[in-house]
């Protein structure tokens, strides 16, 4: 099973990451960072898709030995379902970080980025957030042209009350990283008890 730990920059990926790494987990379970592999100078939304099928293929690899992936990264949902080889993974579950455009703000400053990037992120991180709760959201935003063979039809139909769009969404103002990963830990746990949605179960 893959869950991925997502949202846009400044929503507390990374710092949640540090907190989940040092759990005892019930079921054997790897946390891994999305940016890991190496990120090129002209990363782009296609360069994504790749790295994202990627990452499917080592949770894939995982699951053949019994265990699961929580991929933590800025990851659309869309993309990942859409990726070729996300129809043979057991399950797929997403948990969306979200904060408000002031807080994404203050975060950035915080670490230092660029003051002329800031409203950038802070629409892509106002788009995330629609796309999370509605996958007719936009689609267009990660919807380009890619060297991936990206499966888009197998969501493109579906509307923002589908039971199937695996989303779940933590809104992270006023809460402490280690609130954060408390909400995290207990979707997770849920996920892994419960199930998630299976896309070969969706043809």
């Amino acid at each position: 099973m893959l869950l991925s730990l997502t949202g846009a920059s400044g929503a507390g990926k990374s710092t949640t990451l540090a907190h989940l790494t040092a759990m005892n987990w019930a079921q054997p379970i790897v946390c891994v960072e999305f940016d890991s592999v190496g990120v090129p100078p002209d990363a782009d939304t296609a360069w994504r898709h790749a790295v994202i099928e990627q990452w499917v293929k080592r949770a894939l690899a995982a699951q053949d030995e019994g265990s699961h992936v929580l991929l933590c990264g800025q990851v659309p949902i869309g993309e990942l379902l859409a990726a070729p080889s996300a129809d043979r993974l057991d399950g797929i579950a997403a948990c969306v970080l979200h904060c408000s455009p002031e807080v994404r703000r203050a975060r950035l400053l915080e670490r230092r980025e660029p003051e002329d990037s800031l409203e950038h992120h802070v629409a892509f991180g106002e788009w995330f957030h629609g796309h999370a709760v509605d996958p007719t959201f936009h689609p267009e935003v990660i919807r380009v042209d890619s060297p991936v063979p990206m499966r888009w039809e197998r969501w493109q139909d579906w509307r923002s009350d589908d039971p199937r769009w695996p989303a779940h969404v933590v809104e992270t103002d006023g809460l402490t990283p280690v609130q954060v990963a408390q909400c995290v830990v207990t979707w997770a746990r849920d996920v892994l008890t419960q199930g998630a949605l299976r896309l070969s179960a969706e043809r």
